[in-house]
């Protein structure tokens, strides 16, 4: 049984279908298709022959390459095993009495703030309006007591982005009655949007950033917050000793050396991202704009559903992403990753002879 709910169930599936690991194509995990960087593999594979120390108590020193990385204080920065180990820490350690969630969204937020007994009011975000942020309309839905506004930017499942000037604003409306956590995970594929170097100027600004998806490092979980020096000083005293391995925190270094590697995947995402796009559109699918390395579809059809999609293409090897957890979408909306495009016809061509 899958409690969580997420994509990327590559081994599952595999047993499922009685294939190999390398039968298996992924569009259900949203991960960079250029894949690891080999200095990045090299890296985290000598980390392995320094496995038979313990790693890094407070990883040192990616906390001291994120702050040159990103010209900030590295009391600003607090490097975690993956974005989502850090969710969960920062719920448990500022205990928001109430949370305005913009939706649709990961739905580890929402587990991590229940945990905390957050009290969780949601901000859907509409189709008819691709999925763009409201500002005004957000505001005007806070609660007295809301203390916790979070977002993603770009959206998952959406793809939508969310302009820094909006963020700052929003940051700034919050100012002295609640804190404005951004969750940055797949900002590399659009680098421009971040507001990562502002959380030097809003006290009440959180950025959640992962380096797994941009540099193909799932399995390895690295990522890390950014914030206030006075809001990450009690996270990383709650925090436990060792947060990465010495394999995770090697390749998580090497991966912000990796300067050609980031411009050949801007480069390579939006030309593929199109030309899947166009594809989707032409079997009949509604694709919303997307700014990461995915694309939200809305399936049109009266009788189809993304879940018996998903059923018919599983014994091809092909994984799609049933959006229908996901709240304030339906059955009939997917997620698809953007992969090579080879890979990206083969889906289409499954695609067209299950519609």
């Amino acid at each position: 049984m899958n409690r969580y709910g997420h994509g990327g169930g590559v081994h599952r599936a595999a047993r499922e279908c009685g294939l190999p690991l390398t039968g298996i194509l992924d569009f259900s995990a949203s991960i960079n298709p250029l894949g690891m960087p080999p200095a990045v593999l090299a890296a985290a594979q000598q980390g392995l022959t320094e496995a038979q120390h313990y790693p890094e108590i407070d990883a040192a020193s990616l906390t001291s390459a994120l702050a040159a990385f990103h010209q900030l204080p590295a009391d600003c920065l607090l490097p975690g095993s993956g974005s989502t180990d850090l969710f969960y820490l920062g719920a448990r350690m500022l205990r928001p009495r109430r949370a305005l969630l913009v939706t649709p969204a990961f739905s580890e937020y929402e587990r991590a703030l229940a945990q905390a007994g957050t009290n969780i009011d949601f901000f859907p975000l509409r189709a008819e309006d691709n999925f763009q942020l409201d500002l005004s309309r957000l505001l005007q839905c806070l609660k007295p007591e809301t203390d916790l506004v979070l977002l993603a930017n770009p959206g998952n499942p959406t793809g939508s982005g969310v302009p820094p000037a909006q963020i700052e604003s929003l940051a700034r409306a919050l100012r002295e009655r609640a804190l404005l956590a951004v969750d940055e995970a797949f900002i590399d594929f659009c680098p421009a949007a971040s507001v990562i170097e502002r959380v030097v100027d809003h006290s009440n600004l959180y950025v959640f950033r992962s380096l797994t998806k941009f540099y193909a490092i799932p399995g390895l979980r690295a990522g890390y917050l950014a914030g206030p020096p006075r809001g990450i000083a009690p996270l990383a005293e709650a925090q436990p000793p060792w947060p990465l391995s010495t394999p995770a925190l090697a390749a998580a270094v090497a991966c912000l050396g990796e300067s050609e590697f980031r411009v050949a995947t801007l480069e390579a995402i939006p030309r593929l991202r199109q030309t899947l796009a166009e594809g989707l559109s032409a079997l009949g699918l509604t694709v919303f704009p997307s700014q990461a390395n995915y694309l939200l579809a809305r399936l049109e059809g009266a009788d189809q559903s993304a879940a018996a999609l998903a059923a018919l293409l599983l014994p091809q090897g092909l994984l799609i992403r049933d959006c229908a957890n996901f709240p304030s979408l339906d059955g009939r909306y997917l997620r698809l990753a953007v992969r090579s495009a080879e890979d990206n016809q083969r889906l289409l061509k499954a695609l067209a002879e299950a519609l």
